[in-house]
């Protein structure tokens, strides 16, 4: 089968992808005419997107042998995308997107998800990929493991929630060449592991295209007339696939119930810090745009499909597999910094119209100014509110009960208060008046001696040491514990220079030559090299008010030959929030440098559960006894908006939550988050494609300059089950949206509820516009494995609601009663509903 594993961007641009596509398009209709069995097969909706746009000749002839049989349309997703990064929804998208383009232009109902050059994929993919309709998954990156070899060619991978796909590890790679040798050598591996003796060879030219060569074919012909040890024929990986899933039914086919980590370019879960924090602000903001955009509808908002769909669209370009990352060279992130500013102004322009019309319908009349906070998350949440000083100096904040509330002037010129049980899917009305009373007091205190700085809420005693700047106690007040078994928030730098040495098990490949790929801290020559910083350059009590205090801590970070990388941490408690909140603000300028940041904690365990797309997955200490070879290669991990590392007995576990970052490590109870990477980027190999070497480029480190990391410690009685850590990460990455509004009578009440759903370990993600109707998609997931019943309450009685798939087609009826709809979730299982609502 003829194959070109084109890269959207990676050493080159995606501009110079939409030629280089066409290129190949037409390489391969040509051969096409010559050779008339022969069949190729390309993934992602984008190029063919940019072919139709581009190159609409091209386009015609290329579905016209689509339609012949012999092109197959693989992979049903928009780009190949990362295989850990992207969030469940944004996997959601690359399907439903993706699918839908190929049906409308094509007719095809693409069956085999093609992800062959990813770098690992997460555990919750099966159900994805089987509620998008697809049947078979290929990859061929688990050649490259670099401590284990990947055990089958073969396998049923199932999911957390059960869902399962029949699997397949090549057993070359993707751009195979057709030597005889090499293909006997294959076909006796495949029939020792499997006991199976039909191969696929997946041959051309790849990464920059071009695709089959005529040689190729003409040595494939060898094999299909008979003129070799094995018998060929030209194939589509579908027919291929039904071939295997038929011969191997009824047997003992090997399952893997576990995500397909990737024992090699771990460095890809932080290289491109900028990218990354880009990639979070936008699958947040548009999940938050669609759901205020759906509600406005009824107000009179015109709901902006083309405007929503193109921000996706630009979304999952950037979620490619060398681009999310981190694997590209420089112009690519100039491209994708200008494509999501792009995209934010546009979102925040919808969230802003959408709620000013949802704004104009409610009662907002009364003494002072109306400050409106909407909640996009299901469930009623406290949460700090951020608002413009300029309109309220000289007020005071008051709640719908007319009872003051707590408020601070900070820097900015904003005032800050917490809003408390602001309803789910909803708003609540505060108002600023003229102050007439004494502030109120709350739990908020601080003290400062000559060796540390208390800070102090109802839930921690957070204790600051000055010499270190580190936090030396975090003292659980509820639970009467010390969260921290020694100095905590340590901000670690690594040296982490490209050694020699490390290969993958079934190659030659060495990391060294993935600067920007791999993490090499545990490789260097002398062992494991760090500096701890903890000599602060300034430790000071910047905030001392009723709604948050907070400590600035500043760290120098020098290294010959470079500027200085500065470090400017602020530890924060608010007024009724769980949380130890942290800001840092990082000037890096280091070179071959990795940091983290630690917290050693006191709670025993040998797991650590980390967020998936859609689910979570339980790593094994990698130091543990227990630990086998492949549980200790996972030395650096891919995670998402939280982890939480809880005790074996399951009565009290830390959570750590962060809003952009993706790589994790936990060791002998210490957690730690990886912050920042300065790689050299893959200059050099443009060499390999015939490409030109900028020499000035090859001194070009990544992340260099500013970055704004935030994250927090959420201490917790009970295990992940019983804390809400995951409504906690959710709390952290999709905040409270204020609104000042004019004063104005309305329909709608000052407090509301427009969707509401229980019990606490289902979340909903998602409220939108059907893509074929006027109908509302409603999606959420159990989060905690139980299985449950769960229950929506809306403030409109549907006239229907159906439970479908993820690409939208209806499944079942679902019964309602007048507000409530009630559907059973299985453990970790991805629930859709369309309801018809009533004009």
């Amino acid at each position: 089968m003829g194959h070109s594993h084109l890269d959207a961007a990676w050493l080159w641009s995606f501009g110079v992808t939409m030629e280089v596509f066409h290129d190949t398009c037409e390489t391969i209709l040509g051969l096409m005419e010559k050779y008339q069995t022969f069949c190729f097969c390309q993934s992602s909706a984008q190029y063919y997107r940019w072919l139709e746009e581009e190159y609409p000749e091209t386009f015609a002839k290329v579905k016209r042998r689509v339609k012949e049989g012999r092109w197959e349309i693989v992979g049903g997703t928009w780009v190949e995308p990362d295989g850990n990064l992207p969030s469940g929804e944004s996997f959601v998208r690359q399907f439903l997107y993706g699918k839908r383009y190929f049906q409308e232009r094509f007719g095809v109902d693409v069956k085999v998800a093609w992800f062959p050059d990813s770098f690992g994929y997460a555990w919750t993919l099966p159900q994805i990929m089987k509620k998008s309709g697809v049947e078979f998954f290929l990859t061929q990156k688990m050649l490259w493991n670099d401590t284990t070899v990947f055990p089958y060619y073969f396998f049923r991978w199932t999911a957390p929630d059960g869902s399962s796909i029949f699997a397949h590890q090549t057993v070359g790679t993707y751009d195979e060449a057709v030597e005889e040798t090499r293909i006997l050598e294959q076909v006796k591996l495949l029939n020792s592991r499997q006991q199976l003796d039909d191969l696929i060879v997946l041959f051309g030219k790849g990464d920059h295209g071009g695709g089959v060569t005529e040689d190729m074919i003409q040595r494939s012909l060898k094999f299909i007339q008979g003129n070799t040890p094995l018998k060929g024929r030209f194939s589509t990986s579908k027919e291929y696939f039904d071939i295997l899933a038929k011969k191997t039914e009824g047997k003992n086919i090997p399952q893997i119930n576990d995500e397909l980590y990737f024992q090699f370019h771990r460095g890809t879960y932080t290289t491109q810090a900028r990218v990354k924090k880009n990639n979070r602000r936008a699958e947040c903001l548009l999940e938050t745009a669609e759901k205020f955009s759906s509600l406005a509808r009824k107000y009179g908002y015109a709901y902006p499909n083309e405007e929503l769909k193109e921000a996706w669209e630009k979304l999952m370009l950037n979620q490619f597999h060398d681009v999310l990352p981190g694997s590209s060279i420089p112009e690519v992130y100039e491209d994708s910094e200008k494509c999501f500013e792009s995209t934010f102004t546009a979102l925040r322009s919808i969230v802003s119209d959408s709620l000013k019309t949802i704004a104009a319908k409610i009662d907002t009349s009364g003494d002072g100014i109306s400050i409106l906070v909407f909640n996009p998350l299901s469930w009623s949440r406290s949460d700090i509110i951020e608002v413009p000083l300029d309109e309220l100096r000289g007020l005071e904040i008051y709640d719908e009960q007319g009872r003051l509330v707590p408020s601070q002037m900070i820097e900015d010129g904003k005032a800050i208060f917490i809003a408390e049980d602001v309803p789910p899917v909803g708003y609540k009305e505060y108002r600023a008046k003229p102050t007439g009373h004494e502030r109120p007091s709350t739990s908020l205190s601080s003290e400062e001696t000559e060796e540390e700085i208390r800070l102090e809420n109802e839930f921690f005693v957070v204790r600051v040491d000055k010499e270190s700047g580190l936090i030396k106690s975090t003292f659980d007040k509820n639970a009467g514990k010390e969260v921290l078994e020694d100095l905590g928030n340590r901000i670690q730098v690594f040296e982490d220079y490209p050694v020699r040495g490390r290969t993958c098990v079934n190659s030659r490949m060495d990391a060294a030559v993935f600067d920007a790929w791999e993490v090499f801290i545990y490789q260097q020559a002398e062992g494991v090299k760090y500096v701890e910083l903890k000599k602060p350059a300034e430790v000071k009590l910047v905030e001392n008010g009723p709604v948050r205090v907070r400590v600035l801590v500043k760290y120098y970070y020098a290294q010959e030959g470079r500027p200085d990388s500065t470090f400017v941490q602020e530890i924060t408690l608010y007024d009724r929030i769980p949380l130890v909140n942290f800001r840092l603000h990082v000037d890096w300028h280091a070179e071959h440098r990795l940091a983290k940041v630690a917290f050693p904690l006191n709670v025993h365990s040998d797991f650590t559960a980390y967020e998936a797309p859609y689910g979570f997955i339980k790593r094994r200490n990698p130091l543990s006894p227990n630990a086998t070879l492949a549980e200790r290669a996972k030395y650096e991990v891919p995670g998402q908006k939280w982890i939480d590392h809880s005790g074996d007995d399951g009565s009290y576990g830390v959570s750590l939550l962060n809003d952009s970052k993706y790589g994790f490590d936990t060791a002998n109870d210490t957690i730690r988050m990886t912050l920042l990477r300065s790689a050299g980027y893959p200059i050099q190999l443009r060499a390999a494609f015939g490409l030109t070497v900028d020499k000035a480029a090859e001194a070009e480190l990544t992340d260099q300059g500013e970055h704004h990391i935030a994250y927090a410690l959420y201490p917790h009685r009970f295990d992940l089950k019983g804390a809400l850590t995951v409504r906690k990460a959710y709390e952290f990455n999709y905040p409270i949206v204020p609104l000042i509004e004019p004063a104005h009578e309305g329909n709608l009440p000052k407090a509301y509820s427009f969707v509401s759903v229980q019990p606490e370990n289902v979340i909903l993600t998602v409220i939108k516009k059907a893509e074929d109707s006027d109908d509302i998609i409603l999606r959420f997931y159990e989060t905690l494995g139980k299985d449950t019943n769960a229950v929506i309450r809306l403030a409109d009685t549907p006239n229907s609601a159906k439970e479908t798939d993820l690409l939208e087609n209806e499944t079942s009826e679902i019964p309602m009663q007048e507000r409530i709809i009630q559907v059973p979730v299985s453990k970790h299982e991805i629930k859709t509903i369309k309801m018809i609502i009533p004009a």
